[in-house]
């Protein structure tokens, strides 16, 4: 039986990191992180690592968890999906 992996997130040193950004947040925190198919493994090229995991992180700490009946939620369980998808 499959429960899921290390499932990657690869980024190369010639990606656009204002596109690329939401999606690692979305691919990282869909279902509230809890899917076995989450991009668990970030594997960001040397050159642009750094710039990636700043802007990661910032994208990351403007989730706001708690719960999802609350409109001001962006991350909780049962969560719409309206939250994430304005990352996007």
């Amino acid at each position: 039986m499959e429960l899921g992996g290390s499932d990657a997130f690869i980024v190369l040193d010639d990606a656009d990191l204002e596109k690329t950004i939401p999606w690692a947040v979305w691919g990282r925190m869909y279902n509230g992180g809890q899917t076995c198919c989450a991009a668990k493994r970030f594997i960001v090229m040397d050159s642009i690592a750094d710039e990636f995991l700043e802007k990661f992180s910032s994208a990351l700490s403007g989730l706001k968890p708690g719960d999802p009946m609350d409109e001001t939620t962006t991350h909780g369980p049962l969560s719409t999906e309206a939250a994430l998808v304005q990352l996007l």
